[in-house]
């Protein structure tokens, strides 16, 4: 699947809605960007949320 897309004067781009409903993202929630082999790449994020006594710890994990 493939899309074309735009760059603002910002740097910003928009992620056309089959691929956000594909990775099963939407607004709010956190992606990685990475770049590899030359390649730009988006993975969606999970939360991961860990409690060890009276501490709770959030952590984002990209998605393999």
């Amino acid at each position: 699947m493939g899309s074309l897309s735009c760059l603002t004067p910002n740097g910003q781009v928009t992620i056309p809605r089959q691929i956000l409903k594909t990775l099963g993202i939407g607004a709010g929630n956190q992606v990685y960007i990475n770049i590899e082999k030359g390649r730009l790449v988006l993975r969606r994020v999970e939360v991961v949320t860990e409690k060890e006594n009276s501490n709770t710890r959030v952590e984002a994990v990209p998605f393999f």
